[in-house]
Order: C-alpha cells, then sequence, then structure tokens
C-alpha cells in the first residue's frame, strides 16, 4: 500500500519543483510534461525516424555483455526486441553504487521496468528497460560506500577500500580483500534473520566473479532483477565506443554551435531565476580525454587541451581520433545524455532531481547535434515504512508531510501533550513576573544612583539565564517521563530520515532485503508506484 505526496525539499532544484507541478518556465527547458500521453506518441515516431544507430551491434553487444554479468532470459528477450526498428528504449542510469548503491538507484531501475511496460501497452510498439551504468565516472569517493541499518537500527557506512588515482570506476580493479571485508563488515554490523546466509552467499558468488567495482553492481543487479527483464548497460564497452564515436565527432566540428547554444540556454534559465546545475568553466569542451585518468579537454590557442598541458592535438587530429580511438575519449556531464540517446533509440529518461537541472543545460544540444531529446518521467522517490513504524505514526499522528520533513514538530507536540506540567505557561509567569519586580526595583534603586538602574538590569539578565537554565532541567526530567515515545520518535529518525536525510539517499537496498527476504522485493516490485512525485510505501 503506498501514499504519495509532491516532495518539497530545501536542496532540490527548483526546475525539477516546477517541472512535477507543470509549470511553463519549467517545460520550456525540459520539454513536454509526462502526464501528457499523447507526446509520447509522438515522441516514439519521431525517435525511430531520427534514429541512426545500428540496432543490430546494439543487440549483439547488450546480449553479450548481458549474459556476461548473469542476466536472465526476461533481459536477453528484451534485448531482442531492440531489432524491431519500431522498437524504442526507456533509460535510466546511476553510478555503481557498493552493494547496488543508495536505495534511490534501485527505484531508477524499477521505474523504468514500470514505465516500459506501461508505453508497450499503450504505444502498441516494443519498448525495452535499460539501466545505464556510469562505468566513465572518476569520482570514486561517491560510489565507494553503502549505508546499512546496524544491529541498533543506526546508520552503519560500509567502504570499499581500493587505491584510486582518477580512472574510471570501470577500469578499477576489484581486489578479493577489499571486497571480503565488504562482506565480513556487512555480516557483523546487520542483525540476524532466516535470509542473511542465502543472501550473502549471493553477494560472495557476484563478488568472486567480479573484476571491477562496476562488475559486481552490475551482477548484483542482474540477481535483483532476474525476473523483470531490466537491461544492463556499461558506456566503456568497446562497441558502445565505436557506436557512439559520431557524437564526439559532432561535438568537435561543431563547437561553437554548441557552445552558443549553450550560452543562450544558460542565460535563458538564469533570467527564469534557475540555478545552474553545471558550471562550466572557460574553453572547458564537451569531451574529456580516457585513458588512466579521465581528464577534462579544453579549447585554447586553436588546439585541445587538457590542463596540464600533457596532451595537445588540433581539430583534425582530434577528429582522427575520435574515429579511429574512440575508446580514448569520453562524453562530459552535458554531452553524456547525447551519446546515450545516439546508442539507443530513446522514448524516455528517468532523472533524479539534479538530473533534470542539468538536462535543463544539456537540451540546448540536442537541436546542434541532430539527435531526438527524449521525453523526461522524473524517477519517484520512495520512503519505506515498517509495519512497526506505521503502528507508531498512527499512534502520534504524524502527518505523511512531517514524514518527509522531519520530525521535530511532531516529536515537540507530542512531549508538549504527555507533560504534566505546563512548563511553558510556569516559566513565562515567572519571566513576566521578575520582569515587573525588576522595574520596581529599578525605580525605587534609580533614587539613590541612576547606576544602580543600569545594574539592575544587568542582574535581570543573569537572573534569566539561571532561569533557562532551570527550564532546560525541568524539560529533561519532563523528557524521562516519555521514555517509550522517546525511543519510538527515535526509531522512526533513525529509519525514516536517517542522518537527517530522506531514507532513499542513505540507506541501501540490503537493510530490507536481509531483514524480511524475497517477499520483501516482490512487495516491492509489485507495489512500486512508477508516477512521479514522493510516497510512502507500507511493507
Amino acid at each position: 500500500m503506498s501514499r504519495t505526496s509532491l516532495l518539497s525539499e530545501k536542496n532540490t532544484p527548483g526546475i525539477y519543483q516546477d517541472f512535477l507541478l507543470n509549470l511553463p518556465q519549467a517545460t520550456r527547458f525540459l520539454g513536454p510534461h509526462y502526464s501528457e500521453s499523447v507526446g509520447f506518441v509522438a515522441k516514439a515516431e519521431q525517435v525511430c525516424a531520427k534514429f541512426g544507430g545500428e540496432r543490430e551491434q546494439l543487440a549483439q553487444m547488450l546480449l553479450a555483455y548481458n549474459r556476461k554479468v548473469g542476466c536472465g532470459g526476461a533481459a536477453l528477450a528484451q534485448i531482442e526486441k531492440l531489432r524491431d526498428r519500431r522498437a524504442v528504449a526507456v533509460l535510466c542510469g546511476q553510478q555503481a553504487g557498493l552493494l547496488s548503491g543508495p536505495l534511490y538507484t534501485i527505484y531508477k531501475a524499477l521505474c523504468a521496468v514500470k514505465l516500459a511496460a506501461k508505453l508497450e501497452g499503450e504505444l502498441g510498439r516494443p519498448v525495452v528497460p535499460v539501466f545505464w551504468i556510469a562505468s566513465e565516472d572518476h569520482d570514486f569517493s561517491e560510489a565507494n560506500h553503502c549505508y546499512v541499518q546496524d544491529k541498533e537500527g543506526k546508520p552503519r557506512r560500509i567502504q570499499l577500500e581500493l587505491a584510486h588515482s582518477g580512472e574510471p570506476v570501470g577500469q578499477l580493479l576489484l581486489t578479493e580483500q577489499a571486497g571480503r571485508e565488504v562482506l565480513a563488515t556487512l555480516a557483523a554490523a546487520v542483525p540476524g534473520s532466516e535470509f542473511v546466509a542465502e543472501i550473502m552467499a549471493w553477494l560472495e558468488e557476484a563478488r568472486s566473479q567480479a573484476t571491477t567495482p562496476v562488475d559486481w553492481f552490475a551482477r548484483i543487479l542482474a540477481k535483483l532483477f532476474a525476473g523483470e527483464g531490466l537491461v544492463l548497460f556499461e558506456p566503456l564497452l568497446a562497441e558502445a565506443r565505436t557506436l557512439a564515436a559520431g557524437v564526439f565527432s559532432q561535438a568537435i566540428r561543431q563547437r561553437e554551435a554548441a557552445e552558443s547554444a549553450l550560452v543562450s540556454r544558460e542565460a535563458a534559465l538564469r533570467a527564469e531565476g534557475y540555478q545552474l546545475q553545471v558550471e562550466r568553466e572557460a574553453g572547458a569542451t564537451l569531451l574529456m580525454l580516457l585513458g588512466k585518468k579521465r581528464t577534462a579537454l579544453y579549447r585554447r590557442d586553436g588546439h585541445f587541451v587538457t590542463r596540464d598541458g600533457l596532451f595537445r592535438q588540433s581539430e583534425a587530429e582530434l577528429l582522427e581520433r575520435a574515429a579511429a580511438m574512440p575508446e580514448s575519449l569520453s562524453a562530459n556531464v552535458l554531452l553524456r545524455p547525447l551519446f546515450q540517446d545516439r546508442i539507443f533509440p530513446t522514448v524516455a529518461y528517468i532523472p533524479g532531481p539534479g538530473e533534470c537541472a542539468y538536462l535543463a543545460q544539456a537540451a540546448a544540444l540536442y537541436p546542434v547535434l541532430g539527435i531526438e531529446q527524449p521525453l523526461l518521467w522524473p524517477r519517484p522517490g520512495v520512503t519505506l515504512v515498517e509495519r512497526r513504524l506505521a503502528q507508531y505514526l498512527e499512534k502520534y499522528r504524524v502527518a505523511e508531510e512531517e514524514v518527509l520533513q522531519g520530525l521535530d514538530e511532531a516529536l515537540a507536540r507530542e512531549i508538549k501533550k504527555q507533560s504534566e506540567l505546563d512548563i511553558d505557561s510556569i516559566f513565562a509567569h515567572l519571566r513576566g513576573h521578575l520582569a515587573l519586580e525588576y522595574e520596581h526595583l529599578k525605580r525605587d534603586l534609580a533614587k539613590l544612583n541612576p547606576q544602580l538602574g543600569v545594574l539592575a538590569d544587568k542582574n535581570l539578565a543573569l537572573v534569566n539565564n539561571q532561569v533557562s537554565y532551570l527550564e532546560d532541567k525541568a524539560r529533561e526530567e519532563d523528557k524521562k517521563k516519555s521514555e517509550v515515545m522517546m525511543r519510538h520518535f527515535l526509531a522512526l529518525e533513525l529509519t525514516l530520515k536517517p542522518n537527517g536525510k530522506l531514507q532513499e539517499r542513505v540507506f541501501c537496498l540490503l537493510p530490507f532485503l536481509l531483514k524480511y527476504g524475497p517477499a520483501f522485493w516482490e512487495q516491492l516490485v509489485s507495489e512500486f508506484p512508477h508516477q512521479p512525485g514522493h510516497h510512502l510505501l507500507y511493507l
């Protein structure tokens, strides 16, 4: 059972919120709203008409890769659909997080599966769900850890200890020792259950077969989504570089048009009051050099150069490199969506809040490079509510908005309700009485010496400090009488807003999978809401 609400968070980009509400200032930059179902019919036709990719090569590449990482027959059947010239894809993607990464990674994948099935029925054409594993990403610090709930219900960070010097995560060697340490830490941290042994066994099996953190991540997703038909893709595959080489060439040849389009788009976004998600450096191009490290390329003095100047090529030389060695180049954050949509006939993309913001910039590049821009279907947000916690929410009448925004007000309300003393009134009365008496005192003392009135004010401040200290002590004693309630609210906070953040941004899937087993996964798949917005899903 799930309930839905639109989520408003301080750190959520404004354009994301405006797009959910279908406001014209947002759709102007992000494209038609997802609620306009007729838009998907037209978009599918436009994508297929414009798609210049090699479907046979794409299918062969995906079949080989998905077999390698252990995807089941459902995924392979989905790949076969891509051979059909009428087929389109629903894409989502994320970094290869440790042990499947934050929950929102899983939610993107589930949304892709659900949306693809929905659109396939509505459009009358094959629609394939694809998860893009961001193996090119070189920020390992964002993907080298995950959080689980320990035996006390507290968030516990688990980290993959690997030396990293700036290379793409997909090229980073997963050592046996580092992988085993992760699983040993996980096993020691989580509460026991009847499901732990079996799940730990297949996590170990996936680890033993993996050569990189990306490979481990892919094998975990393949196991989880074995019955759902999720197709996995990894952009460092040699065949993928060949399929997308044309995007690199276009980015080189049309750099001036691309730069002009981005400058114009960024000015328009600022004029609308939106902050830019990607602040571009002067001279930075859309390309990066890919080798032992992933390094930005700049346009300086008529050449393409790295920041350190160790790489320097003319336009003709870089074009030759793009054609002959596409594996040596990489798309930056703004070009990556077009790299994706050159390889896949993408009818819809599932972005998170931050992605919506940078796609508002990147969208300006689609007409320049002649690629059809997919429609956006923002990722649904979900907070999992266990049965025990649902009982606490009902008992204390905590509103859904309070679950999402924080429980401080609900806790303060409950403390006040359960208090035997009206501490607020008692101390407010005391402060008022002291203020009145000191006014009388000041008038009398001023007759002796005006300076005594000033001294009386200082004395009152000291007295009020002591009153505040006494008030704090009284509140502490009052809280002790509500220990059960406090434990309930602590449990709510630790699970629903761990570390003060949304649950989906902190915990990975494993705390819930290890506790509730396959039945939890079946419920999540069955009841997962594909509609954008934030949802409470009761277990």
